[in-house]
């Protein structure tokens, strides 16, 4: 789970699963959510979860948790209780969850490019000129671009 690919970062244990759940599942713009958050979704969806548990299943010091608790688990998240449970469901959980990711990555990104759509023409070719020009000037510190 350290090179950041994809494949390497696949969880296989019900802690790494619960805990990409709880790195990726938030709104974007913000942070995940805490034990006290998700214990308190899946009071809202009449089951029972304490916030210590929550954490023990977080640290691998529970690992088999009631069929119950899992699908509390899975609906506080969003996703199929399979995810836990099956490995098919779970590659594909996975794959959204990565879709997910990149969102959360990416929407810095995102919100210039919304930003930008009221710019004219000319406003948006002089910030991508602006963007460029920061660019070389980074190549060139690094000393990995010639200057033109």
């Amino acid at each position: 789970m350290t090179d950041g690919s994809a494949s390497a970062r696949r969880p296989s244990t019900f802690a790494e699963k619960l805990n990409r759940l709880f790195e990726v599942m938030h709104p974007v713009g913000a942070g995940p959510f805490s034990t006290r958050e998700i214990a308190a979704r899946v009071k809202e969806q009449g089951g029972s979860i304490s916030p210590a548990y929550l954490s023990e299943l977080r640290n691998g010091i529970k690992t088999s948790p009631t069929l119950d608790r899992v699908i509390q688990l899975a609906q506080a998240f969003g996703v199929s209780a399979g995810y836990f449970t099956d490995p098919e469901v779970a590659a594909r959980v996975d794959a959204e969850l990565d879709k997910i990711e990149a969102r959360h990555r990416d929407r810095h990104l995102i919100e210039l490019a919304e930003r930008t759509a009221s710019l004219d023409d000319g406003d948006r070719a002089a910030l991508a000129s602006l963007v460029e020009a920061h660019l070389q000037k980074r190549r060139q510190a690094r000393g990995d671009g010639a200057s033109s």
